[in-house]
């Protein structure tokens, strides 16, 4: 067998294992090893897992992906999520769908400091569904828009897919944050305009909703400010500092961190849940370093097999324009996303994807806000989009299909957001300088 089949052979044995329930992880460490192996031998497959495995664990980059994790993960538990919504509140009290808005706003803030869209959503979820619920809101358009506003936390900074999506190119981390500004901001307008329009379809139960609701409050402009506060304070000393050049990426993370962790300890945040914030981070840590250490692993088999060159060479010779093979390459990144977790999909395609891409003529760091704005797109789409079912567990009782419904409008909201930033590829580059 040559090395081209071999390589052909591990890419679909590896969607075989990932459909069985496979660890991606696992699959691609695997995977890649065998491959390896059948192409070279045992003895030097040996070599390159050992070297890459001490390779990626004692990476400095790496060190701001727990950082930011932990970052996220002690922040969901200060409370600061609820003080979002009720700061967000104060301001959409009295629209079309005030509730909705204001549970889409708080995802927004809340995603600076996140950076995870399961996170996002569950937590959102959890904090603003009830509210809905006792407003008697449209369970369709309560949590479809949660969801929806849930997939912000891939991609408003400090964003965990762009980082890694930098970090396996060789791209500027800060660059990619940057970049993933602008079309977070436009994802977070054309979703509160949907919920706007959804209001007035799927409308309350005037007979539930209090007059509260439908009365603007006051204004309690230093109250919101102060509800918004610790978020934006945290968001801007991390951005703020880093764009400064006043540290690193990696210091950015160790920053945010310690922020976090002093806020929660102000907030008395309980030692069983301070415990569990740690704890989620070292295992979502072992996950996403087991995928690291399978890409590298994987990236041996398709440099060896030539597998990127000839995909280059086949898409080259199709016929095939530059745009139709990027719109090729955006349907199957859809169709991962409805059953794949955001951060493996990414680091098991962009070593595929990331030569075509480049082979095409495509800025590296447009096509990665591309990328992971058409993950987000899969992560909401029926029927097996991720968020939907983070959806369901935290909202309780909701049926799935109810929340499918609900996220109809936001799907196709997305879809021609994906249009927009193909269109004007200057919305993710303004901020950069590439223009």
């Amino acid at each position: 067998m040559t090395p081209l089949l071999i390589g052909y052979a591990c890419i679909a044995a590896m969607f075989v294992i990932l459909i069985l329930g496979a660890p991606i992880g696992l699959a691609m460490v695997t995977v890649g090893f065998v491959g390896f192996s059948a192409i070279i031998g045992m003895s030097p497959a040996l070599a390159v897992l050992k070297t890459a495995t001490f390779e990626t664990i004692t990476n400095y980059s790496y060190t701001l992906i727990p950082l930011f994790l932990l970052m996220g993960n002690l922040i969901s538990r200060s409370g600061v999520a609820t003080d979002l919504f009720r700061g967000a509140l104060r301001l959409t009290r009295g629209w079309s769908g005030g509730l909705a808005a204001a549970g889409m706003t708080a995802s927004a803030i809340f995603s600076t400091v996140s950076g995870s869209s399961l996170a996002t959503a569950s937590t959102m979820t959890r904090v603003a569904y009830p509210e809905m619920q006792a407003h008697g809101y449209d369970p369709r358009l309560a949590t479809g828009s949660l969801a929806a506003g849930g997939t912000l936390g891939i991609l408003i900074p400090p964003s965990i897919a762009l980082m890694l999506y930098a970090l396996i190119t060789e791209q500027s981390v800060g660059t990619m944050f940057l970049a993933g500004i602008l079309p977070g901001i436009l994802a977070f307008v054309l979703y509160t305009v949907t919920i706007l329009i959804m209001s007035r379809i799927w409308t309350p139960d005037p007979t539930v909703v209090p007059p509260s609701e439908t009365e603007a409050a006051p204004a309690g402009r230093f109250e919101t400010l102060r509800l918004f506060a610790p978020a934006l304070v945290l968001f801007g000393l991390v951005m703020g500092g880093l764009y400064g050049n006043f540290f690193t990426p990696t210091e950015a993370g160790g920053v945010g961190a310690a922020l976090s962790l002093i806020f929660a300890l102000w907030r008395r945040v309980p030692r069983a849940e301070l415990v569990a914030a740690f704890v989620e981070t070292i295992v979502t840590c072992g996950s996403i370093f087991l995928i690291l250490i399978g890409a590298e692993v994987f990236g041996f088999v398709l440099s060896t097999s030539q597998l990127s060159n000839a995909l280059v060479d086949f898409l080259s010779g199709s016929g095939f324009g530059s745009w139709q093979v990027l719109l090729v390459i955006l349907v199957f990144y859809i169709i991962l996303g409805c059953f794949m977790e955001s951060l493996a999909m990414i680091l098991l395609t962009v070593p595929i994807f990331f030569p075509v891409i480049l082979a095409n003529g495509f800025d590296p760091i447009w096509f990665g806000v591309i990328a992971v704005v058409t993950v987000e797109l899969g992560m909401i789409t029926p029927p097996v989009g991720m968020n939907l079912f983070m959806v369901k567990s935290a909202s309780r009782g909701t049926k799935l299909s109810t929340i499918m419904t609900g996220v109809i409008p936001f799907v196709v909201t997305d879809v021609i957001r994906l249009g927009i930033l193909l269109a004007f590829p200057a919305i993710s580059l303004l901020l950069t300088g590439r223009l």
